[in-house]
């Protein structure tokens, strides 16, 4: 009828007058995101903090700021937790905002399917997808709020997915696993998580060592690719196998822990992952895992079906290989290569110093394709007492670059250079510094921490070195030296019970024989054997087995040993026998 022409816009115009008028107070006065949003670069890094405790206010990790590499983990960082925190407010109730054709034409745009559900075909992956609300819900963050970080992850995936699908192929698992790396990290080497877990993977300190990744002072195998890797299918074959095939239990169980995940399936008498979440089974970020993971695949399939062109994605991760002898300094690697030292850590990011570590008698580094030989032959010109035997410094009460630099006979300039220091840095209590010192200098004799096992013959004397190993505890090794652990700590200025793999202690005594250096990573140590009396720890929520061990000053071998324990599942309520 006539009268009612006039009205007809207005019925679309008034909700869509309302919908400007909240949507930038919905999406945090953010500006609506487009597929250009995708490529657009971050935002500057802000200006540098010293190294210190963690912010609890931004919930971005400590990064030692001598460490190598430390801008760019900390800038990875920052965008991993800035992603962290727009998921969390998503999952707390805020919608992605829609896109601008809504505004435009909201009749045009409700007639469209912009999940493109019709066009999933599940035939195309070879893990499970479903299609729910979950999955739909994180379907729409990505190609909302999240459509930024998810165009990033597109332009890193082609680095790595070469890699890890040879591996995965190695193994007949299933190729899409790959998005799991991909939710975890967004595909960058150099992020760690608040709760400091690091690497394409996101390994946590513990677990990572229980899977023989090294980490400690020099090295950090998390954030090696390769490395991280082999781990994560090997923690991934596990939990599979743990859960009898059932995918969807072992992501739960790899973001979540294993004990947890099978304490709920046992209380709830199912297995079904989605029957366990209706029941509130799950923990928040458990129970959106799963989808958020099926919703980077389904798009990640057919990114360009979603709007994402134009991604500059990145090379594949290519190199040439050189064995080089520990504690070389990447300064001598990077110019006998003809490259810069930041070339040498975008293809090693699991170096954590300026140099290889010292107490391995040589270290596989990648270099740049095409550069091998170059360095072959530049580096036969170096002579040995050039390539930098190192010594590590814990920086004490009123010391400075210059005393620092005196007392081990070399030029401050040296010093400041080695670790990447600016002119006026003012070192703090506690920091740690590397000094070159030739072998035979007299230097490294004196220093705390030498870099290499000591050689000489029980007689010369009384100082001696070992080199922590994993599972290595201050009893253990004052036991293995006949000296107690209050010499142990006296010698090695230690204030408590706290040691690294890989650092070297002076131990009083002759060395026993046939003790030969630690390789850069070492299996669990056989277990002692279940006899003496026992007390009990009540397993917590959070508690793992390395947590435990290091609360108790044992290994995790020995707790699977004194409590049956024959893969890593513990659960909360869990009574574990400890050995006194």
């Amino acid at each position: 009828m006539p009268s009612s022409l006039p009205r007809a816009p207005l019925l679309w115009a008034l909700p869509v007058l309302l919908l400007l008028t909240i949507a930038p107070a919905v999406a945090g006065d953010r500006p609506l995101l487009t597929p250009a949003d995708a490529l657009a670069p971050l935002p500057p890094p802000a200006a540098d903090v010293p190294a210190g405790e963690p912010d609890q206010a931004d919930g971005l990790p400590e990064v030692e700021t001598d460490e190598a590499g430390s801008e760019r983990t900390l800038e990875s960082s920052k965008e991993l937790a800035s992603e962290r925190a727009e998921e969390l407010g998503y999952t707390g109730g805020l919608v992605a905002a829609p896109p601008i054709e809504f505004y435009m034409d909201p009749l045009g745009a409700t007639q469209l399917d912009p999940l493109h559900l019709d066009r999933i075909d599940k035939s195309e992956f070879d893990i499970p997808v479903v299609v729910n609300d979950a999955v739909k819900k994180w379907m729409t963050y990505f190609l909302g709020n999240g459509r930024k970080y998810f165009g990033r992850y597109l332009m890193r995936s082609t680095r790595w997915l070469p890699m890890m699908h040879a591996e995965i192929e190695a193994r007949r698992m299933p190729r899409d696993l790959v998005y799991l790396a991909m939710i975890e990290s967004g595909f960058t080497t150099s992020a760690t998580s608040y709760a400091s877990a690091a690497g394409l993977w996101q390994f946590m300190p513990a677990t990572g060592r229980q899977y023989h990744l090294r980490v400690d002072w020099w090295v950090d195998d998390r954030r090696d690719p390769a490395k991280a890797t082999h781990a994560a299918l090997d923690y991934l074959s596990y939990l599979h196998k743990l859960f009898e095939g059932d995918w969807f239990l072992a992501w739960a169980s790899y973001n979540g822990g294993e004990g947890r995940v099978m304490k709920e399936t046992r209380r709830h008498g199912t297995t079904d992952f989605w029957t366990l979440v209706s029941r509130g089974a799950m923990h928040s970020e458990t129970q959106n895992y799963v989808p958020k993971l099926i919703a980077a695949a389904i798009i990640g399939k057919h990114p360009e079906r979603y709007g994402f062109v134009g991604v500059q994605y990145q090379d594949p991760f290519a190199f040439e290989e050189a064995n080089i002898p520990g504690g070389t300094g990447l300064d001598v690697i990077a110019s006998s290569a003809g490259v810069t030292e930041e070339a040498l850590l975008d293809l090693n990011p699991g170096l954590r110093r300026w140099a290889l570590p010292p107490d391995v008698e040589s270290w596989t580094v990648r270099l740049p394709p095409g550069t091998g030989e170059r360095f072959a032959v530049e580096f036969a010109k170096v002579p040995p007492e050039e390539r930098v035997t190192l010594v590590r410094h814990i920086v004490k009460k009123k010391e400075t670059v210059g005393s620092i630099a005196k007392k081990y006979a070399v030029s401050a300039d040296e010093l400041t250079r080695l670790n990447h220091l600016k002119p006026k840095s003012k070192l703090k209590v506690g920091q740690e510094l590397l000094v070159p010192a030739k072998p035979g200098d007299g230097a490294a004799s004196n220093a705390s921490d030498a870099p290499t096992e000591a050689t000489t013959s029980p007689a010369a004397g009384p100082a001696r070195l070992h080199t922590v190993r994993a599972g290595d505890t201050l009893s253990r090794i004052a036991a293995k030296y006949d000296v107690s652990v209050a010499e142990l700590r006296t010698l090695n200025d230690l204030d408590g019970d706290k040691i690294l793999s890989g650092h070297k202690l002076k131990v009083s005594g002759a060395i026993p024989e046939n003790t030969a250096p630690a390789p850069a990573v070492q299996d669990e140590p056989k277990p002692k054997p279940a006899t003496g009396k026992y007390s009990t720890h009540l397993v917590k929520r959070g508690d793992t087995l390395g947590s435990i061990a290091d609360r108790y000053d044992c290994s995790v071998a020995e707790l699977k040993s004194w409590n049956s324990i024959k893969g890593t599942t513990i659960y909360p309520g869990q009574k574990l026998k400890i050995r006194r």
